[in-house]
């Protein structure tokens, strides 16, 4: 199985062209009930995972397995194309989702949300092995969460002791969140040999340190929550987090957003730009595969909201906004 990129687009290129398109999101719009958006869905390339969907009782949460299991084949039949150091360097693009779900395992535990509330917000798709997560999100305190990750020998598995240490210290989560990022993207900037990579791993570290420094604004910032890897340093990062954006709009959008969830967003848009950037500027190296997983993303996130929109019965104008969000 080959080590570069040129077969793995060749295949992968195949696969976006059975990405939901603007008619189809449309079509699944316009269903006037839960009953028929599912049975639009059935008429896609989802329909293999979507046979307990329309079982009797079933509702969001057996829909949301659903599309969490599509996603999760999708990005395994994504890895099983590559071998040697494509295969670590989209394995790196994948564990972001051990990242978002060991996020999820932590918030849970400290929050005391209860062992089925956080295996409910558990994203299939990334490398951890699915009873080291399961182990972790029942344990009954971030140590013995970070125990049952190490066991595993994930790569994160330190990143997640370290994190769980800084809780105990400081009480605030933001610091094992940090930890966390810190450990994934030191893991990641190792392993990325590929250019649009690094560029792209380089972005996405510039967002997530104006998304810490959102939190800091107003305060002494604090040295210990910047992410290192990406174009700031420490000192640039303070600025950030004085508000200072050093003239880059993008940026400046996740400082100046009037709500945290309005800073995500404009969040989210520089990243899918930086992913589609990276796929038209690299098409024979990981970009185009770095696009394809972002804009898969992207249609389970849609699909979510309107899923939920038609079981709650409300307006196709009310989730139209909602999925423009």
């Amino acid at each position: 199985m080959p080590d570069d990129y040129s077969y793995i687009n060749t295949r992968v290129r195949v696969m976006r062209t059975k990405l939901l398109d603007g008619r189809a999101l449309d079509s699944a719009l316009a269903s006037g009930s839960y009953a028929e958006f599912l049975r639009v869905l059935t008429e896609t390339d989802l329909a293999p995972n979507l046979r307990e969907t329309t079982t009797e009782g079933a509702g969001l949460s057996e829909l949301d397995r659903a599309l969490s299991r599509n996603f999760f084949d999708t990005s395994q039949r994504v890895l099983g194309f590559a071998d040697g150091d494509a295969k670590r360097e989209i394995q790196t693009l994948l564990m972001k989702w051990d990242l978002v779900n060991l996020k999820t395992v932590a918030r849970g535990i400290a929050g005391n949300r209860g062992v089925e509330a956080i295996q409910s917000g558990l994203i299939e798709g990334g490398t951890l092995k699915p009873a080291a997560l399961q182990a972790a999100a029942a344990s009954s305190d971030l140590p013995s969460a970070a125990a049952a990750i190490a066991v595993s020998g994930h790569p994160l598995a330190k990143a997640m002791r370290d994190g769980a240490a800084a809780y105990a210290g400081s009480g605030r989560l933001l610091d094992l969140e940090v930890a966390l990022d810190q450990g994934y993207y030191r893991y990641a900037l190792g392993v990325a040999r590929n250019t649009s990579l690094r560029r792209y791993l380089t972005r996405e570290i510039d967002v997530t340190n104006a998304l810490i420094a959102r939190t800091q604004q107003g305060q002494t910032p604090d040295p210990s929550l910047f992410v290192a890897g990406g174009s700031l340093d420490a000192a640039g990062y303070s600025r950030l987090a004085g508000g200072d954006a050093g003239g880059v709009g993008e940026i400046a959008a996740i400082l100046e957003a009037p709500s945290l969830e309005e800073a995500e967003v404009a969040a989210r848009g520089t990243l899918d730009r930086a992913a589609r950037n990276s796929a038209a500027g690299d098409p024979e190296g990981v970009g185009i595969i770095l696009d394809f997983l972002r804009r898969k993303e992207i249609e389970i996130a849609k699909l979510r909201l309107i899923a939920r929109g038609k079981f709650y019965d409300l307006s196709s104008e009310q989730i139209r906004k909602e999925v423009q969000a």
